[in-house]
């Protein structure tokens, strides 16, 4: 099967863009964003949504180029090394934001704002690379 570069393009576009949001937000100081829970909020979900669509974008080349069936997000990364779809490295970087997506939609209460933000501003490029690889190695791809 064919990979989908449309809908590549599309989950590509949306991590840009929230990524793009949460760089807006983190030019102000760890104090001034730890002190307005609005901020943190937008943080939070800008997250979610870049954490759900690396998944997305991993299990659709799984599904077309590997014919290989994912059963949760976490199970996306195990394949995703296994079948070699982006830099092992990469992978390991990102593997954490997204067991933090889960932990945010499943225990929120259990997340250290502190320490959401440090991993946020050490982890942001992760998303940029995320989609300098998928865009270099499948959106032009027929496989």
């Amino acid at each position: 099967m064919q990979i989908d570069r449309e809908r590549l393009t599309q989950y590509l576009d949306k991590i840009a863009s929230e990524t793009k949001d949460i760089e807006m937000l983190l030019v102000r100081p760890d104090e001034e964003i730890l002190g307005d829970r609005h901020l943190l909020k937008s943080l939070k979900y800008s997250t979610i949504v870049i954490a759900e669509a690396v998944a997305s974008t991993l299990q659709h080349i799984l599904a077309k180029r590997n014919n290989a069936v994912v059963d949760g997000y976490m199970e996306v990364f195990t394949r995703s090394r296994e079948y070699h779809v982006v830099s092992d490295e990469l992978i390991s970087r990102l593997q954490p934001f997204l067991r933090f997506r889960n932990m945010l939609v499943h225990q929120y209460w259990r997340v250290k704002d502190q320490i959401f933000l440090k991993n946020l501003r050490d982890g942001l490029r992760d998303f940029h690379e995320f989609g300098k690889e998928i865009s270099a190695s499948y959106s032009n791809a027929d496989t």
